[in-house]
């Protein structure tokens, strides 16, 4: 049917090995703040063969499709960043995803009821990202709020910068049900988390829902 396809690789682009040419797919975007690169900066891979009409009118950068001066410095960034990340990506994905299933194990040991939204498993997930749903009631769903006040960034939607959480979308689109998203929480793991700070967030996580001591 001649339909162009986009592909938002935002989460995995630089935390999984594939090769762009080969997917089956006309674009692809991607943002540098994710493989550690500089924030603000991202790219667009157009597969060859396929025209689309200017973004920006108006100058012949970005081979007529983006008018204005590029930002060469943050550009640069972006490359020797990706390149690093790609460089170093079976080394890095074994320790996050070792942060992740120790964040899995201590969760299920101490906060009884926890459980994790999407698949978990090893190769059907990213070991970036943990999504659990908390036993909580209804005086307990600012969850995001408690653990910004605790120092632990961690993220329930799109308001959790607001110290509100309305719940996901993204979660009430996969099945679950109101309560559950808004009793959810999104952890990510960066190469510089520690077990020590997985101990932390669990400690303050069974103090903000009065979890039983086990």
């Amino acid at each position: 049917h001649q339909v162009l396809f986009h592909s938002d690789t935002v989460q995995c682009m630089g935390q999984m090995r594939y090769n762009l040419s080969e997917l089956p797919v006309h674009f692809v975007t991607a943002s540098a703040h994710k493989f550690n690169g500089p924030k603000g900066v991202g790219f667009l891979y157009i597969k060859n063969g396929v025209k689309i009409p200017p973004h920006i009118h108006g100058g012949s950068q970005e081979r007529g499709l983006r008018a204005g001066t590029e930002n060469l410095p943050f550009i640069a960034g972006m490359a020797f960043a990706l390149e690093k990340a790609c460089s170093q990506l079976e080394e890095k994905r074994a320790k996050l995803l070792s942060l992740k299933q120790y964040m899995q194990q201590q969760l299920q040991r101490h906060i009884p009821g926890v459980s994790f939204n999407g698949p978990t498993a090893e190769n059907e997930a990213l070991p970036t990202v943990l999504n659990v749903a908390f036993p909580c009631g209804e005086e307990d769903a600012m969850l995001t709020f408690h653990l910004d006040l605790a120092g632990i960034s961690a993220s329930g939607g799109s308001a959790c910068s607001s110290g509100s959480n309305q719940g996901s979308h993204v979660l009430a689109g996969i099945g679950c049900s109101k309560a559950r998203a808004m009793n959810s929480v999104r952890f990510s793991f960066g190469p510089q988390n520690t077990p020590e700070e997985i101990d932390y967030t669990v400690q303050k996580l069974r103090e903000i829902i009065k979890a039983p001591v086990m």
